[in-house]
């Protein structure tokens, strides 16, 4: 990863699981005698969960894994409203979306 951007002082670092999970990880803070070492050190730990992620899901693709397990939980199929409940505020948009796509789709057959 040739840029992350952390930090260990300030912003978002008061809440209560950022601070809780920053002193877990040994980096909450300023490095007492080297400063910047533990933001260095924060970015290091999310570049190696980053690609142990990536290593993961590389391994699943070569041994055919994760299109299995897509298909066993049906994610080849589009989802429906019996399996994913959409909010009343977003169904306008998807109606509109739907409805658009079939006017493309006619709008080609004719054309």
């Amino acid at each position: 990863m040739p840029s992350i951007e952390v930090g260990t002082i300030g912003g978002g670092t008061i809440l209560e699981a950022q601070s809780a999970m920053l002193d877990l990880l040994g980096v909450k803070g300023a490095h007492p005698t080297e400063p910047g070492d533990n933001a260095r050190r924060l970015a290091r730990i999310i570049a190696a969960g980053v690609l142990a992620g990536e290593l993961s899901l590389c391994s699943a693709l070569a041994a055919g894994h994760l299109v299995k397990a897509h298909m066993a939980h049906n994610r080849s199929a589009a989802p429906t409203r019996s399996t994913t409940p959409v909010s009343a505020a977003v169904a306008p948009y998807i109606k509109a979306q739907a409805t658009e796509g079939l006017t493309m789709t006619s709008a080609k057959q004719a054309g």
